[in-house]
């Protein structure tokens, strides 16, 4: 009975977040540079890194290359932003 019990609420949770509005985390595109030319990323909330995804790739480039890109920009922004958070003495 407690696997069962288990079983819907892992169902449950994984169907609620599969509902969430990622526009209501989006930031403005951001452009990027490449080797093989500028990448457009839709980032999100810093602390979303990952939803991070390319939206504009240059010729010559996969979507999942431009992805890549993103997610190492978006993880490059939340560094810097939590990097200036310092505890207090």
């Amino acid at each position: 009975m407690k696997i069962f019990a288990l079983g819907v609420a892992v169902a449950a949770t994984s169907v609620v977040a599969g509902c969430v509005d990622r526009s209501a985390y989006e930031s403005n595109p951001v452009k990027i540079k490449s080797p093989k030319g500028e990448v457009t990323c839709q980032l999100y909330t810093r602390d979303r890194v990952q939803w991070d995804e390319s939206i504009a790739v240059p010729p010559g480039m996969s979507k999942a290359e431009g992805d890549a890109l993103c997610i190492q920009e978006g993880h490059r922004q939340f560094r810097s932003t939590h990097n200036r958070v310092r505890p207090a003495s």
